[in-house]
């Protein structure tokens, strides 16, 4: 008789002894595929979100757009959203961003608040509201984080900071929340936006914060979306600030070239 020990033996070898039958060898299995791309977009029908949304959709790239209200969305920006991929949530409830961002593989969050007090003011949107985000990421496993802030936050005598009572320090605490997260992020601090249509003019892209020279700049919003779309693409962009704006002196260039200059910050 074979002892218990040759049997044990075979069956881990793969042999066959008397008296004993190795089990087939089971088939490999396929290496399992990278998750589908899906791209969290957060604030996805205010004004920089629909042009963001509106690239996506053309693109045919995986998304899936923020509102609090998706009728809302559609009646403000017409029936070319309808059939945009919408989720409802508000960045201020962190059980509901959860929910929301299960299976993100990206996030772009062009959130910002309106109000200069109150529980829709900076502090809970641009801080709060970031920082839900950020957790929610986390918890989704997500690769990426694009935040959208503003040139002068790290200022407080920049004079929009002023008038909105402190608002731009509460945007300063958000990008510092994400930087302390340790996801990989790019934050991209915008110069006055405007709706117009992209590639009209160069980019101008800067990192340091020196928001003097961009006091009078603006940028065009659909330029901007292009932009926060693309340095999910860009390795340089990875763990970096920077500010943009238009150059209206220049003829539109290459924006990639341009991202691909970027250093990470110094933490």
């Amino acid at each position: 008789m074979i002892s218990r020990r040759r049997a044990l033996l075979a069956l881990a070898l793969g042999v066959t002894v008397a008296g004993c039958q190795a089990l087939p060898e089971a088939p490999l299995e396929e290496p399992k595929a990278a998750a589908a791309e899906l791209i969290f977009v957060a604030g996805g029908s205010g004004r920089v979100g629909r042009y963001i949304v509106a690239r996506l959709e053309r693109s045919g790239r995986g998304y899936r757009a923020l509102t609090r209200s998706r009728a809302a969305a559609i009646e403000r920006w017409g029936n070319d959203f309808a059939n945009a991929n919408w989720t409802e949530g508000d960045v201020r409830n962190a059980a509901q961003m959860r929910a929301a961002m299960v299976g993100a593989t990206s996030v772009i969050s062009v959130v910002g608040s309106r109000q200069l007090s109150g529980d829709n003011s900076a502090e809970f949107v641009d801080y709060r509201g970031v920082a839900n985000l950020v957790d929610a990421a986390k918890a989704a496993g997500v690769r990426h984080f694009v935040l959208l802030t503003a040139i002068g936050v790290t200022d407080t005598e920049h004079p929009f900071n002023k008038a909105t009572r402190g608002a731009l320090e509460w945007r300063y605490k958000g990008e510092e929340y994400l930087r302390d997260s340790g996801l990989p992020y790019t934050i991209v601090r915008p110069a006055g936006l405007q709706d117009r249509p992209a590639n009209e003019q160069a980019l101008w892209i800067e990192q340091g914060d020196n928001w003097k020279p961009f006091l009078r700049a603006t940028l065009a919003r659909d330029d901007l979306a292009a932009v926060l779309i693309e340095v999910l693409n860009t390795p340089s962009a990875i763990n970096a600030t920077f500010e943009i704006a238009n150059d209206p002196d220049k003829s539109p260039g290459d924006s990639r070239a341009l991202l691909e200059t970027l250093v990470p910050d110094s933490r």
